[in-house]
């Protein structure tokens, strides 16, 4: 009899995972792929290059967890978070010193000069940014430290590594203007193509970058 609900059990278990899987084959045959290379001159490598769908339809809300930008070591960990609006960001330090979170108004105007303060290890800060926009994230004691967030329409970007690749999954069907952006323009100028998404496919897209 043990066995017998042993063997039940298993089954049980074993059509669990199945149903799981075919959930996640279902979703990955209504959604396509965008993948590709980024080869910039003029700097090392394309590494903090963000790669990301310009405009996608309908809304997206932020994630409930808030995303972390880091002070360790005296720099801005990561160097470029790209977020989707709305996203409330804490800003944590993990050096045994003071740290400064501030930034210079936006480019485009829609956030103004802010200083969230100064504070010790351990300690943080938080802030939603709920406007579209790039900002420079600077610390006012460590005059070489600079971060940079970028604020999108929607969650579909990739941050370049060392490597050169990058890859955006989950992209519903349809034809979208991707945009290879690099935090300072005057390295890497951003350029914009357009690509089609087919369900069930992947579309390659690259890029190449330099000052012009």
């Amino acid at each position: 009899m043990n066995r017998s609900v042993v063997t039940a059990v298993g089954s049980m278990l074993i059509w669990s995972g199945f149903a799981m899987f075919g959930t996640a084959l279902g979703q990955a045959a209504e959604t396509g792929t965008i993948k590709g290379e980024i080869t910039a001159s003029g700097v090392r490598n394309p590494e903090n290059v963000v790669v990301y769908i310009k405009q996608a339809p309908g809304e997206y809300k932020p994630s409930a967890k808030p995303a972390v930008m880091d002070q360790r070591k005296l720099v801005f960990v990561p160097h470029v978070l790209p977020i989707v609006k709305g996203t409330t960001v804490v800003f944590r330090n993990s050096d045994p010193l003071l740290h400064n979170v501030n930034w210079l108004a936006s480019k485009n105007g829609a956030y103004a000069a802010n200083n969230l303060g100064t504070w010790g290890q351990g300690d943080s800060r938080k802030f939603t940014f709920d406007q579209l926009g790039h900002l420079v994230l600077l610390c006012n004691i460590h005059a070489e430290m600079e971060g940079h967030i970028l604020v999108l329409q929607n969650p579909f970007f990739s941050v370049v590594g060392k490597e050169g690749t990058y890859e955006i999954k989950d992209v519903p069907p349809g034809s979208y203007t991707v945009v290879a952006w690099y935090p300072q323009p005057r390295k890497l100028k951003a350029k914009s193509a357009e690509v089609t998404v087919e369900a069930g496919k992947t579309a390659s897209l690259d890029f190449t970058l330099g000052r012009h």
